[in-house]
């Protein structure tokens, strides 16, 4: 004799696999190469860049309101030779704004001081300010505000960077309102 189901678990039978099939489509649906989860992601407030075996991590610049501050950053070696920081010079800022226009009035001057060779072994990490020597300072970037920095190397590519600039205590302030359109972020 057949086993027969009444209708209620028969119903319930269905509902369950349907639950679990949907639940498996649904999962899905983020997993695949696209998945945010798979995209870099930057948790710190400087800027990261890369050339080669090179890498920069957590750029940025910590200022006074008076524009005067110092660069910080990671400076990484994962290759197998040794490399030199050979220069930081900021990039001139008086380029058109993104949509275009000209900007109203000529932005503050940036300039980097006590820039100096210094050498990336092997599997190791340069932190600025270096722990011995003068800090490479930051003159014109004021709080809440963006500078563009180019950085040199004797093997690996130069790399430029959007730079925040935050205040001397390590908070991030509101954006300025004299800031030029566009270097919010």
């Amino acid at each position: 004799m057949p086993i027969t189901l009444p209708p209620s678990a028969v119903r319930r039978a269905a509902a369950a696999g349907a639950t679990v099939t949907l639940s498996l489509a649904l999962a899905a649906c983020g997993a695949n190469f696209n998945a945010q989860t798979s995209k870099p992601y930057q948790p710190a407030e400087g800027t990261n860049v890369t050339s080669g075996s090179i890498a920069v991590r957590n750029l940025l610049v910590l200022a006074g309101e008076d524009g005067a501050g110092e660069l910080h950053a990671a400076i990484v070696n994962t290759g197998r030779t040794d490399d030199t920081l050979t220069g930081i010079t900021s990039e001139p800022a008086a380029a058109p704004r993104g949509d275009g226009a000209e900007p109203t009035a000529p932005p503050a001057t940036v300039t980097v001081g006590n820039v100096r060779p210094m050498t990336l072994s092997p599997g190791a990490s340069l932190t600025l300010p270096p722990v011995s020597g003068k800090p490479f300072t930051v003159t014109g970037g004021k709080p809440g505000g963006m500078i563009t920095l180019t950085i040199t190397f004797a093997k690996a590519a130069p790399v430029t960077a959007h730079v925040p600039v935050l205040t001397t205590d390590h908070y991030s302030p509101t954006p300025r309102d004299d800031a030029p359109e566009g270097s919010h972020g």
